[in-house]
């Protein structure tokens, strides 16, 4: 059976990805990822965010879901329940939503 980590990653987003843009250098994300190991689930997440040209600047957080060790006051903004619940349907990472560094600004 699968842990499901939660990942809060800095990332900075090339012109080929799909993830729509406002001019930012930077983008926040947090993602679930079923996984077995801390580890492994970082290197999955990566390579899944490098696929979609997303390349992480830095990891800030890794917990398990069923922690809740992570800013929860953000999880509206995160997505993180759906997210959860999407990649419990289907083991698959979710990548939830990303905020720009310039939205952040606000």
């Amino acid at each position: 059976m699968s842990i499901f980590w939660v990942i809060d990653t800095k990332v900075k987003v090339l012109p080929q990805s799909s993830l729509p843009q406002d001019g930012s250098t930077f983008y926040f994300g947090r993602s679930i990822v079923p996984d077995e190991s801390r580890e492994n689930a970082v290197a999955r997440l990566t390579a899944a965010l490098e696929e979609d040209f997303m390349l992480v600047e830095e990891v800030s957080r890794v917990a398990t879901y069923d922690s809740q060790q992570w800013d929860t006051e953000a999880d509206e903004d995160y997505e993180t329940k759906e997210s959860y619940e999407e990649a419990k349907q289907t083991g698959e990472i979710v990548f939830g939503c990303f905020a720009s560094e310039l939205s952040l600004e606000d």
